[in-house]
């Protein structure tokens, strides 16, 4: 394990290979993940046909989807009454009762807690049916309980769009599938193809860069971030293992040498 001095020593100030579940390392160079991003940006903003307010966005394991999800959510967009669309992230591989996901919507709506599930869906319906303020709800994984988000579907087809829901999964054959009845509310699917070695190369320079380092291939040459990118296999979480392994060695590797003696000028 290298130390916050071997990385200084290095020209580094922080680890640049550490995975953080925040949209500060989110990297637009990627340009698959871009297109998404302009494909749904555009389904937030559409107010055509406010029975279609569910989209889908399906990318294979380890391409990013959590990330780019994040980014959605944490995006500001303003909504056409002069409101704001107001973005909940949640990882529902994670929240197991429907109790949770509607008391995350209260939280992000700014409103008391209720006691009952019933309560809280008529406290979220009566917020937005009375304020400007719209609901970006971007789910990360299949919805927790298709009820609760069937009856918030529901009600915005009579009100404008006023939630709107993007869910990002990854099982790619059997994507509508997943998500049942509520393909009755489909208006988007995206697919998007995991990036290429040179993105993902890419990705890892730029990464370097924003921890410090001026010139990334002193510590991570070319070839050698392309055999990383090859053995990630399109996966960005696995580059991100991988170059956190090699950049440790490659630090390990010359702190010994500094260690070991010259021993070649001795006797002069």
């Amino acid at each position: 394990m290298i130390s916050s001095m071997d990385l200084l020593s290095s020209g580094l100030l922080e680890h640049p290979f550490l995975y953080y579940p925040d949209t500060r390392f989110f990297y637009p160079q990627i340009a698959e993940q871009r297109r998404v991003l302009e494909v749904a940006s555009s389904f937030i903003m559409d107010e055509k046909d406010p029975s279609k307010n569910l989209g889908v966005i399906a990318g294979t394991v380890g391409s990013g989807k959590s990330m780019l999800a994040m980014k959605l959510a944490a995006t500001r967009f303003l909504a056409s009454s002069r409101g704001s669309v107001l973005g909940l992230y949640m990882n529902t591989n994670t929240v197991t009762e429907p109790r949770h996901f509607l008391m995350a919507v209260i939280e992000t709506l700014g409103l008391p807690s209720a006691r009952s599930n019933a309560n809280r869906i008529d406290s979220i319906l009566d917020y937005l049916d009375e304020h400007d303020d719209e609901l970006l709800l971007v789910l990360d994984g299949p919805p927790v309980d298709q009820e609760y988000l069937t009856q918030l579907l529901s009600w915005s087809v009579e009100h404008t769009k006023k939630i709107r829901t993007l869910i990002f999964l990854q099982d790619l054959n059997n994507t509508t599938s997943n998500i049942g009845s509520l393909n009755q509310f489909l208006g988007l699917y995206v697919p998007f193809r995991a990036p290429s070695l040179q993105e993902i190369a890419s990705l890892l320079y730029g990464r370097m860069k924003m921890a410090g380092l001026l010139d990334p291939l002193t510590l991570l040459p070319e070839i050698a971030a392309l055999e990383i990118a090859e053995q990630a296999r399109g996966s960005l979480t696995n580059a991100l293992a991988l170059s956190k392994t090699y950049l440790e060695e490659q630090i390990e590797l010359r702190k010994n040498r500094l260690l070991i003696p010259d021993i070649s000028l001795r006797g002069f």
